[in-house]
C-alpha cells in the first residue's frame, strides 16, 4: 500500500453513483498546498508574511515551506478507515482489505479533520522534533479547515480507535504521506516552528481553509483516476508540477489575480481631482498619514458633510502601498448606506487603478438585488472568463474596469476579495463563534478597515466592535473609524481596544495626549499617539435654529404655510406606524407629487424605488441616480416637496432639505438628522434661509417630567430620551460644531440629575437611569457570551471559539439567537399576490435568477403582533435548499393585497407599505 499512495481517495464525483473515478488523497493534498503557496507568494502583503514568520520564529523562506506543508497535511485524517470505508466508496473497499476493516465504522463518529488533529502531533514530534504544545496547536489549526476547531473534549472522548485505524498499517500510511510531502516541500527538522500566537493561528487556519476551497474545485483539479483498476503511474513530483499550473489557472479564473498592489503613493489632489481645495479635516488626514506607521487606528469625529469618506479613503490608499496592507473593507450600519458607499468606492477604484482589473464586492443580505453590483458581476463574468489576467501592460484590449468576481459572492467568501463595501455586520461576524470565523479574520487580516457611522452602534454592537479592533490590530490591519458625534468615553474605549491588540497599554500621560476638543482627529499605533482639534469648513459652521412643536397646531397647515414660496422638507418619525399616520395627515395639504413616504416596511422593490426617488429629488445637484430599469436620472430638485420618513434617511444618504421636522430622539441622532438640513450650498426660499429644526414635544409633561410615546420608548432608551429632552428643552439654537460635544457629553457622560429638577423628574431620572444600567450590563454580558476570546488571551483559544452560532444574513435577526445585533426578534417574508404566485413555480426549488426575483417581494417584519406567529411557521418547503431564500416565510396575499396572521390582518399597500391591523375596523385608511 505504501508503494502506491494513489490508492487512497480524497474526492469522488457528485454525479453518477456508478462512477469509478476518484481523486487520490496525495493529489488533493498537493493541490491545496500549491494553491496555498501561490496565495502566500502572490496575494499576501510582505507585512503579513513577516508577521507569521516572527510568530513561528522562522525565517521568511522557512515559514513559507512550513505553511505550505501544513496546508498539504490538512486532510491527513482521510488516511483512516473511517473515511476510506465510507458507503459512497464501496466500490473501492477491496483495495483496503489487506489493511483490515474495523466493524461498524461511521464517518460521523470520526470526522477526518478530527483525525488530522489527533494523529498529526505525534508525527510532528517524532519526525521533526517539534515540541508537543506547538505540534498540538498546529494540528488543531489545520484540522479545523471545515469550519470548527476540534476540541480537546472531542479528541479525548469522541475519537474511536477503530475509526482511526491505529494499526501499524494505517499509521504507517499516514507517516509515509507526511514524509513524502515533507521531501516535496523541503521541510526538515533543521528548522521547525517553535511557537504560534493566536492571531497567526487564525490566519493560517483561514489560509488553509480557503486553499482547500480552491483546491477542491474539480474544474481546475480534475479527478486523476478514471477507473481504480487502471491506476496512474505518475510520480508525486511530476503531479506537483501539473498542480502548480492548475493553481495558477484557478486563481486567475476565479478572480484572485488582476490587481497589483501599488508601489507609489498618490497625492490627495491626484486621488480626488474633483476637490479643488482639501477641507481642513482632509488636510489633517494627509498630515497624519505622513507621521503614522501602521498598524494603527485613526478616529475622525466631525460634523456631517466635512469629507470624512475622502479622508478615510486617502488614509487607506496611503497605507495600502506595498509592502503595507493589501486592500480595504468599508463597513456601514445599513444596507442602504452600503449601497450608496459602494458607488463611491467603485468610482474611486476606477480612477485609482485605470489599468487593473479590481475585484470589488458588495456584502449584505440583499446585495444580489443591487443593480450597480449586478453590473459589476456581469463585467466580472466576462473579465475572468479570459485565459489570463492583465499582463504587465495592464488590461489592454480586455478593458480596464472595476468588477465583481462571481466566486467571491458566495457565503463566507466576500471578505476575501481585496476590496469590499458592506454592512458592519459582515466584519463583526469575524468576532463571533461562528463556523469559519477564521476565514473572516483571514479576509480582514492586513487589510485597511474603515468603519463609518460609529455613533450608530449600541452597547452590544460596540462591545463586538471593540473585540474586532483587538483582532484587527493583532492581524496587522490599520483602522479608520468615522463618526459625526462620539462620546469621549466611547472614543477612549475604542482606542484602547485596538491598542490591546498590539499589546500596548496607555499611561496616564499618554491618555492626556489624546485630549482635544471636538471636532478632532485621534490616532495611535504601537509606539505613539496623538490628537488634534480640526477646523471646520465655513459652510459647516452655523447656528441651527430649534423650534419645539406640539400636536395642538396641525403640522400640515404649518408646513403648507412655510413652504408657500417653495422648498423641500423632511419629517422624520421614530416608527413606521407614526410615519404612515403623519403621511396620511399631510395628504389634504399637498398635491400627490408634493408628498412622499419612505420607510423600511416596504417590499424590497418598492423600498429601493423610493430610496432612489428620494436621492433623485433631494440629492446633490448634478448627481446621477440609476434605477432598476437601467434608467439614469439626474437630480432635479422639486419646487416644493415633503418627504415623510423614518431613520432610513438618518445616516450616510446624501440628501439635502430646506426644513426638517423630527420626533424627539437621542441628541446624537437629532444632530445626525440635522446633517441633512442645508447640507449643500444652494439658493433657498427666503423663509427657509436659516437651517431650522422643528422638534416634536413629548406627549405630555407632568410636574416637569416628560412622557414620550410608546413607539419612541420602544425604539430608544427612556433615560437617553429624557437626557436628550432636558439638554435641548430650553435651547432656541445650537452652534455647530461648537456646542456638539457638550450636548453629547451631557447625554452620554457621567451626569447626575440636575439640581433644578422637580421631584417627579428626579424620580423618573433615577428610575430610567437604573433601567439603562441594567440594559447595558445585559448587552455587554450577551456580547461576551458570543465573541471569540481576545488575541492576547493568556491560554489556548481554539477550544473557546466553537459555539458554532448561525451566521446567515447577520444584519437580519432571524431567530432568538443574537448575533451582530441585539434586537427584538424579526422575520423575513416574501409576499406574493395571486397573479405573482401563478407566475412563480412555488413547488420547485428556484434557481438563482428566480430567487433574486422573489427577493424583490421580500420585507422584514418585527411587529410583536405577527412576528411570533410567523417565526412558528417553517420557511417555505421549496426554498429550504436555496442559499438566498431558505430563511424566508411565504405570505399568500389575496387580490386586495391582504392575508390573515392569527387575529391580525396584514396588508401590502402600494402607497403606505405593509400595514398590520387587528381588524378591518382598525385602519390607517379610515376616513
Amino acid at each position: 500500500m505504501t508503494n502506491n499512495l494513489y490508492l487512497l481517495w480524497a474526492k469522488l464525483p457528485k454525479e453518477g453513483k456508478g462512477s469509478r473515478a476518484f481523486h487520490p488523497l496525495i493529489c488533493h493534498m498537493l493541490d491545496v498546498a500549491v494553491v496555498a503557496r501561490l496565495m502566500w507568494r502572490r496575494l499576501l502583503p510582505d507585512a503579513a508574511r513577516q508577521r507569521i514568520a516572527e510568530s513561528l520564529k522562522l525565517s521568511a523562506e522557512e515559514t513559507e515551506r512550513w505553511v505550505v506543508y501544513l496546508a498539504a497535511l490538512h486532510d491527513l485524517g482521510k488516511a483512516s478507515p473511517a473515511f476510506q470505508l465510507r458507503k459512497e466508496a464501496a466500490h473501492l473497499f477491496n483495495i483496503y482489505a489487506a489493511l483490515g476493516k474495523p466493524p461498524n465504522i461511521e464517518a460521523k463518529d470520526c470526522p477526518h479533520g478530527r483525525v488530522t488533529a489527533g494523529e498529526l502531533p505525534q508525527i510532528l514530534e517524532e519526525e521533526f522534533g517539534i515540541e508537543k504544545p506547538v505540534s498540538d496547536r498546529l494540528a488543531v489549526i489545520i484540522g479545523g479547515h471545515h469550519g470548527t476547531f476540534p476540541t480537546s473534549h472531542e479528541l479525548l472522548n469522541r475519537y474511536p480507535d477503530a475509526g482511526v485505524g491505529r494499526t501499524n498499517k494505517w499509521e504507517g500510511i499516514r507517516r509515509e504521506l507526511a514524509r513524502r510531502l515533507a521531501r516535496l516541500f523541503g521541510v526538515s527538522n533543521d528548522s521547525v516552528p517553535r511557537d504560534c500566537d493566536h492571531a497567526s493561528a487564525m490566519f493560517i487556519a483561514g489560509l488553509v481553509s480557503v486553499a482547500d476551497w480552491v483546491g477542491s474545485n474539480s474544474d481546475f483539479f480534475p479527478y486523476l483516476v478514471n477507473d481504480f483498476e487502471s491506476m496512474p503511474t505518475l510520480d508525486p513530483a511530476e503531479y506537483l508540477l501539473k498542480a502548480e499550473t492548475s493553481a495558477e489557472q484557478a486563481l486567475n479564473r476565479l478572480g484572485w489575480m488582476g490587481w497589483r498592489q501599488p508601489e507609489a503613493r498618490l497625492a490627495f489632489s491626484q486621488l480626488f481631482n474633483f476637490i479643488s481645495s482639501p477641507r481642513p479635516l482632509q488636510q489633517a488626514a494627509v498630515e497624519t498619514a505622513d507621521k503614522f506607521t501602521p498598524p494603527g487606528i485613526v478616529i475622525v469625529e466631525a460634523p456631517m458633510g466635512e469629507g470624512k469618506t475622502e479622508a478615510a479613503l486617502y488614509l487607506a490608499d496611503y497605507w495600502g502601498v506595498a509592502p503595507g496592507p493589501r486592500g480595504c473593507y468599508v463597513a456601514l450600519p445599513t444596507q442602504a448606506t452600503s449601497n450608496q458607499m459602494f458607488t463611491r468606492v467603485r468610482d474611486f477604484l476606477s480612477a485609482r487603478y485605470p489599468a487593473d482589473r479590481v475585484n470589488l464586492q458588495l456584502l449584505h443580505g440583499h446585495a444580489a438585488l443591487s443593480s450597480e453590483f449586478r453590473l459589476l458581476r456581469e463585467n466580472g463574468d466576462r473579465a475572468f472568463d479570459l485565459e489570463s489576467v492583465c499582463g504587465e501592460e495592464g488590461c489592454g484590449e480586455h478593458g480596464a474596469s472595476v468588477v465583481a468576481a462571481e466566486w467571491f459572492t458566495h457565503r463566507k467568501r466576500g471578505l476575501l476579495a481585496p476590496f469590499g463595501v458592506g454592512t458592519v455586520d459582515q466584519a463583526l461576524l469575524a468576532t463571533l463563534q461562528t463556523r469559519h470565523v477564521f476565514v473572516r479574520l483571514f479576509g480582514l487580516a492586513h487589510k485597511v478597515v474603515i468603519v463609518d457611522e460609529v455613533h450608530a452602534y449600541d452597547a452590544y454592537m460596540s462591545k463586538l466592535l471593540e473585540r474586532l479592533l483587538e483582532w484587527l490590530a493583532a492581524l496587522g490591519s490599520p483602522v479608520a473609524l468615522l463618526s459625526a458625534t462620539l462620546p469621549n468615553e466611547k472614543r477612549t474605549a475604542l482606542l484602547k481596544a485596538y491598542l490591546r491588540g498590539l499589546n500596548r497599554e496607555l499611561s496616564a500621560e499618554e491618555e492626556r495626549q489624546l485630549d482635544a476638543r471636538y471636532p478632532r482627529l485621534s490616532w495611535a499605533n504601537a509606539t505613539a499617539q496623538g490628537a488634534q482639534t480640526i477646523e471646520v469648513s465655513d459652510h459647516i459652521r452655523r447656528k441651527l435654529k430649534i423650534e419645539w412643536m406640539d400636536e395642538s397646531v396641525a403640522l400640515g397647515q404649518r408646513l403648507k404655510d412655510v413652504l408657500a414660496d417653495g422648498g423641500c422638507a423632511a419629517v422624520i418619525c421614530n416608527t413606521v406606524n407614526r410615519a404612515q399616520q403623519v403621511y396620511l395627515s399631510l395628504k389634504p395639504y399637498f398635491d400627490a407629487a408634493e408628498l412622499d413616504l419612505f420607510h423600511a416596511r416596504y417590499l424590497f422593490k418598492d423600498r429601493d424605488e423610493r430610496e432612489k426617488r428620494a436621492l433623485s429629488d433631494f440629492g446633490k445637484d448634478g448627481a446621477t441616480i440609476k434605477f432598476d430599469d437601467d434608467e439614469a436620472r439626474t437630480v432635479r430638485r422639486p419646487y416644493r416637496k415633503v418627504l415623510v420618513a423614518t431613520q432610513v434617511i438618518e445616516q450616510s444618504l446624501d440628501l439635502d432639505f430646506d426644513l426638517m421636522v423630527t420626533d424627539c430622539a437621542p441628541v446624537d441622532l437629532i444632530l445626525q438628522r440635522s446633517g441633512r438640513l442645508h447640507r449643500h450650498e444652494r439658493a433657498r426660499p427666503e423663509k427657509l434661509s436659516q437651517p431650522t429644526l422643528w422638534v416634536r414635544q413629548p406627549e405630555s409633561v407632568e410636574d416637569g417630567a416628560p412622557k414620550f410615546d410608546l413607539g419612541s420608548e420602544a425604539v430608544y432608551d427612556a433615560h437617553v430620551l429624557l437626557r436628550s429632552w432636558w439638554a435641548l428643552r430650553d435651547r432656541s439654537e445650537i452652534e455647530i460644531p461648537a456646542q456638539i460635544e457638550e450636548l453629547i457629553e451631557f447625554v452620554y457622560g457621567e451626569q447626575s440629575c440636575p439640581d433644578s429638577a422637580s421631584d417627579a423628574l428626579r424620580e423618573h431620572w433615577l428610575k430610567t437611569a437604573a433601567g439603562l444600567r441594567e440594559d447595558l450590563k445585559r448587552m455587554e454580558a450577551e456580547a461576551q457570551r458570543v465573541v471569540v476570546p481576545e488575541p492576547t488571551y493568556p491560554d489556548d483559544i481554539l477550544d473557546l471559539s466553537n459555539k458554532r452560532l448561525e451566521e446567515d444574513e447577520p444584519e437580519i435577526h432571524k431567530s432568538l439567537q443574537a448575533l451582530t445585533r441585539l434586537t427584538e426578534p424579526n422575520v423575513s417574508v416574501i409576499c406574493l399576490s395571486p397573479e405573482q404566485r401563478r407566475r412563480f413555480n412555488l413547488t420547485k426549488a428556484p434557481n438563482v435568477s428566480v430567487a433574486k426575483d422573489l427577493l424583490r417581494y421580500s420585507v422584514t417584519l418585527n411587529s410583536k403582533r405577527v412576528v411570533w406567529a410567523l417565526l412558528a411557521q417553517k420557511p417555505h418547503a421549496a426554498w429550504v435548499k436555496s442559499a438566498l431564500l431558505r430563511r424566508y416565510r411565504l405570505l399568500e396575499l389575496d387580490e386586495a393585497g391582504c392575508c390573515e396572521i392569527g387575529k391580525y390582518r396584514l396588508q401590502v399597500h402600494p402607497e403606505l407599505g405593509v400595514i398590520i391591523n387587528e381588524s378591518e375596523r382598525e385602519s390607517f385608511l379610515k376616513e
